[in-house]
């Protein structure tokens, strides 16, 4: 059984079992975190030794993505370099950024072969620069997290939409991941999914408006009602 499988299957037991424990998105992120964190130590594969010698676990919140991407509102669209360049000519005032995902799960190999700097991702100029050299696969899985909470009986037509489109853009980003490779065409990541999780009284309209966000097979979404 895959960790996204097991992830899956545990997540979703939590959520049918009390779906109003969670608060936030940040609950999930972190409820996320430790069952992926006991799955790993159970391997006994949670820790990594960078190439400069830091010892760092595989799970992560927050990690930046490996490109610039424009972001705004509930819009997205991923930019290279050689395009971010040409666009700001054009338009000085222009900020493109990159994204971050809620969860991630490293390669060990790819911790092994990198410095801090790189596997953290927070030197942009030392990532591009590790572009440049053959690399294995840097993270196993990403997760993005999408929460609807309802706490009254009203419909909020105009929250469950903005709930919508924020997890396509989600869903976006996490497919512009996927196929984004490194200079062998080897893919930055192996797995990822978009998770998207409702504890509202309309639940049925919201599960309508969740399936109508187009999919691609590199990118699994789940979805959680309750």
């Amino acid at each position: 059984m895959s960790l996204l499988t097991k992830l899956d299957i545990q997540i979703g037991n939590k959520f049918n079992e009390n779906p109003y424990r969670f608060f936030s998105e940040h609950d999930i992120h972190t409820e996320l975190a430790k069952i992926l964190i006991d799955e790993l130590e159970s391997e006994n594969s949670l820790w990594s030794v960078t190439k400069d010698e830091k010892k760092v676990t595989r799970v992560h919140h927050e990690y930046p993505t490996p490109f610039r991407c424009y972001m705004k509102g509930t819009s997205f669209q991923k930019y290279t370099e050689n395009q971010f360049k040409k666009a700001k000519e054009k338009t000085p005032s222009l900020r493109v950024r990159r994204g971050h995902f809620d969860i991630v799960v490293f390669n060990e190999e790819y911790i092994q072969q990198n410095d801090l700097q790189t596997v953290s991702g927070k030197n942009y100029r030392a990532l591009l620069k590790s572009f440049n050299v053959e690399q294995p696969t840097a993270l196993e899985l990403a997760i993005e997290v999408v929460y609807h909470i309802s706490l009254d009986s009203k419909p909020h037509f105009g929250i469950m939409k903005r709930r919508k489109d924020s997890t396509e853009q989600d869903y976006k980003k996490l497919k512009a991941l996927m196929n984004f490779t490194f200079k062998d065409d080897t893919p930055f990541c192996q797995e990822s999914a978009m998770m998207f999780f409702s504890n509202s009284l309309y639940n049925d309209t919201m599960k309508k408006r969740i399936e109508e966000i187009k999919r691609t097979k590199k990118v699994q979404l789940f979805s959680y009602y309750s």
